[in-house]
This record gives C-alpha cells, structure tokens and sequence, in this order.
C-alpha cells in the first residue's frame, strides 16, 4: 500500500489527469489493498494483527491528506484554505496522531504545524465587553461568524501545543487565550449585534453556546454542535493553560450535553434553540468529541465514572439503531457513522461493557474494509469522510492519541 500511495503522489505532481480522477484511481487501488486484508476485530478489539493493518490504513490517509495538500499548493484543485475549519483541523489532528503511530512520521507533523501557523495568522483580533483583547474566525461569508467551527479548530490548535517548539507554543497559546475570551466575554464586531459573551451562564441552558452569527445577526440560543465545539475547546485549552475557569467551562458545557438527551439516549440536535432532525449522526460525532475530550484531559475521576452510568443509554441506543451494513444515517449524516465507531470503542475500553460492542465495531469495519463500501463512504476521495476515519483508525490503534499525547 505504501508503494501505491507514492506513486499516487507522483502521478498527483508530474501528470495531466486532473486529480479527482488520479485520486479516484488511486482510492480504488488502496482499498483494493485493504479488501484483502480485511480489518476483523476480536473480542479484544485492538490485537496486534489489527493494529497493524489499522496503521498501514492511516498512513495512507496521512498520504493522501499530504498529496491533497500539494495538489492544492500547485493548483491542480481549489486552495485547500476555504474548507470549513473544522474539517483543517481535523485533518492536522489525523496528520499529528499518524506522526506518533506511523514510521517516519516527522513530515505529517511539520505539514500540521503549518496549518496551525496558518490558522493562527487568520485570527482576527476585537476588544471584548470588558475591554480585553479577544480573537475568532470570520467564516468566508460575510456576516457569518460560525462558533462550532472555530472551537473544534481551536481545540486542534491546543492540541498541536504540545508538539511546538517553545516560539510556536506561547504565539499559539496567546491565540486561544483570545478566543477563550471572546467566547466568555463578546464583544461588538463592526456592523453586528452587540454581544457580551457567547456562553449562557444562567437557566436551564448554562452552559450552552450559540451559534455565532448569521448576515450579521447574533444566534444566541443553544447549538448542540457549538457547544460540544466549546466543551472539547475549553478542555484542550485547560490542557495547555491549567486555568480552572476553562476547565470549569469545559464540563459546564458537557453537563449541558448530557442533560439534552431524550431518555433512551438520543442526542438531539439543537439549532439556535430548536430541534432538527438534519445530521442526526453527525451530531452524535461531534457529542463523543466532548466527552472523549473531557475523559482524557479534565483529569476528574468521579466525572470519568459517572460518563459509565450517564452514557449507557447512548451506546445502547446507538448498538440498537445500527443498520445491517455497519454503518448509521443516510447521505452525508453517514459519516458521522466514525465517530459513532469511535465513542463505542472508547466506552467498551473505559468501563468494560458488555460483548456486543465488538460485535457492532466488527459490522462497522467489515463494511469499510471493502473497497466498493469504502469508496461510497468517500474514503479517500471526500476530506470529510477521510478525515472522520483517519481519526477513527487512530483511536482503533491507540486510545485517546487524536486527543492527548500518550
């Protein structure tokens, strides 16, 4: 497989087929690869012949994110720049954990430090309420400040803290203190509605966050994929900085997740206050993203315990729904199907469940191990896809990597 990949960046660089076809053939190729060598888990789940086929797959996604990269850079596909920031950074967080569980790793981790120089160059800087000074991210679209896909960016940027060299750290950490601020504080963005903190503090909702802003209109009510955004921000932040007020936030937010629940354990997913039933799953993803968040770095062992006893309705629920191939929702939501995988993996692991979390892992893998499945799901050919299952396999390797460093 590795052979394929680097003929695949040579095609990408040195011929005249433009690369979604180059990058469809060679997704083919790859997975043709995998087809062969089917990802089975036992009951263990993370036995070495597995772990070892999982990491020859994400060094080829860690490829294929640096061909991308290239290709963008060359002009052969759009900048790579304009896609949504959340997806960057977790394509940075895939290429930092394939740094650390894949051989000669050291060019994926200077390829995620650059997107975090990058992304930390773009933030824009605003005085706060309480005249400090602040930072987020305008979205490309005028008017539009969207607060989940700056926090899961940030919380990739606190991430990379731990891999920079001193410079890097205290330029990246002054960045997110400034988001933090602007996310407690507000502030007054030019031709926007007057904000003085993006967090409600009081109520039934504490601890949620808005949305952000849309035509320049302030979005204030509860968002699900905002605030599980700002929970894995504030605890990546906490990791860096050891302010108790941003891990105090971190499980606020969480709490808030927890609580919105419908009593089987369904996440709801909450837009500017209103339940939608759109990107069910990919809500459920980006819900396992905080609580994994939280689990591994607010270093709280009675609130560990207690994500046992709260979650076990959501992992039931989620085992229960599974469809027959493996996978949960329908179109784009299927990629949420990931980190549905994920956060059945982690929870098998942290609290001993019961044996048919394997058996649901199992499904998942035996449909994304075959290379026609594979390439419906879009791995390899979507970078929202690839990147969903470059984290997964890093987790499926080595619990809690796309997180913290181990």
């Amino acid at each position: 497989m590795h052979r394929v990949a680097t003929s695949y960046s040579r095609v990408c660089a040195m011929s005249g087929f433009s690369l979604k076809k180059s990058l469809s053939a060679a997704a083919v190729m790859l997975l043709g690869c995998l087809f062969f060598t089917r990802l089975v888990f036992p009951a263990k789940i993370f036995d070495k012949a597995a772990k070892k086929q999982l990491t020859t797959y994400l060094y080829d996604i860690c490829e294929w994110i640096m061909a991308r990269e290239q290709a963008s850079h060359d002009g052969q596909i759009r900048s790579v720049a304009g896609d949504p920031f959340s997806l960057q950074g977790n394509l940075a967080r895939v290429l930092i954990a394939g740094s650390e569980l894949t051989k000669n790793g050291s060019r994926f981790l200077e390829e995620a430090l650059r997107w975090c120089d990058r992304f930390a160059s773009q933030q824009q800087r605003v005085v706060t309420s309480q005249g400090k000074e602040g930072g987020y991210w305008p979205s490309a679209q005028a008017g539009t400040v969207a607060l989940a896909e700056n926090s899961f960016a940030a919380a990739a940027l606190a991430r990379a803290c731990e891999y920079a060299d001193a410079g890097r750290r205290k330029n990246y950490r002054q960045v997110l203190e400034r988001y933090a601020l602007f996310l407690l504080e507000g502030t007054q963005l030019p031709g926007h509605s007057s904000q003085t903190g993006w967090i409600i503090t009081q109520g039934d909702d504490a601890g949620a966050l808005g949305t952000g802003t849309e035509k320049a209109a302030a979005l204030a009510k509860p968002s699900t994929a905002s605030t599980a955004g700002g929970a894995s921000f504030f605890a990546q932040l906490y990791a860096v900085s050891r302010n108790r007020q941003h891990r105090d936030q971190a499980l606020k937010s969480l709490e808030w997740l927890l609580k919105n629940r419908r009593p089987n354990g369904e996440v709801i997913n909450f837009t500017d206050g209103k339940e939608s039933d759109a990107a069910a799953f990919t809500a459920v993803t980006l819900f396992a993203e905080a609580v994994q968040s939280a689990s591994y770095l607010l270093e709280d062992a009675s609130f560990n315990e207690r994500l046992g006893t709260d979650l076990e309705n959501t992992v039931r629920q989620m085992m229960r729904i599974q469809a027959e191939n493996g996978l949960w929702g329908e179109g784009p939501d299927r990629r949420g199907s990931s980190g549905v995988a994920t956060l059945l993996a982690w929870y098998y692991l942290s609290f001993k469940a019961d044996e048919t979390i394997p058996q649901s892992l199992d499904k998942f893998w035996q449909n994304l191990s075959n290379p026609v499945h594979a390439q419906s799901f879009g791995v390899l050919l979507h970078p929202i896809s690839t990147a969903w299952m470059g984290l997964t396999t890093a987790e499926m390797i080595k619990p809690g990597i796309t997180f913290k460093k181990q």
